[in-house]
C-alpha cells in the first residue's frame, strides 16, 4: 500500500470561522491562493487554487481574529475506516 505524505501547506483567504457546538475549536473555510506543500503532486489533501477548503481548527481566538485576511496554514489529514478530515496544525496571518 502506498501512502501519501501527510503534510499540507497552503496560503489563502480565511473566509469563515464557525465555532464547534462542543465549545472547542471549529471549522474554517479558506479560499486557496497557492498550494505550497513540499510535494504538491503527492499531497494528500491537495488544495487547489481558486477552490474553498474546509478544515478543523482548534485555535479559536486566532482564527476568529483572522477572518477576511490572507493566511498561511499547515494541515494534516486525520482519518480512519469511517472517514476523516483536514486538521490545522498552525495558522498564521501573512
Amino acid at each position: 500500500m502506498k501512502s501519501f505524505p501527510n503534510k499540507t501547506v497552503a496560503t489563502g483567504t480565511l473566509r469563515k470561522y464557525e465555532r464547534a457546538a462542543e465549545g472547542f475549536g471549529g471549522d474554517i473555510e479558506i479560499e486557496v491562493i497557492e498550494n505550497e506543500s513540499p510535494d504538491p503532486d503527492a499531497d494528500f489533501i491537495k488544495p487547489e487554487p481558486g477552490k474553498v477548503m474546509r478544515a478543523f481548527c482548534g485555535q479559536a481566538e486566532s482564527a476568529d481574529a483572522m477572518v477576511g485576511r490572507r493566511v498561511r496554514v499547515h494541515l494534516t489529514f486525520l482519518g480512519g475506516p469511517f472517514g476523516g478530515r483536514a486538521v490545522v496544525q498552525s495558522l498564521k496571518a501573512e
